[in-house]
């Protein structure tokens, strides 16, 4: 019986995520988290803090109203 190996890591070079639109790139992140992939989570999160707007605006907190 074969096992798959571990290779997807290797598919992702810096260039290729590098020309991946933010939101391609966001969810690039998401699944590398969901797959247990840290390598491509790390570089993910490296070009998504280079950019302007990389990382999703963070939810106010509901006001009450009174």
């Amino acid at each position: 019986m074969r096992f798959a190996q571990r290779g997807r890591v290797a598919k992702w070079s810096r260039e290729q995520v590098d020309r991946l639109t933010t939101p391609e790139l966001r969810t690039l992140l998401e699944n590398a988290e969901r797959l247990k992939e840290p390598e491509v989570a790390a570089l993910c999160n490296e070009l998504l803090d280079a950019r302007p707007r990389g990382r999703a605006p963070k939810k106010r907190a509901a006001r009450t109203v009174k």
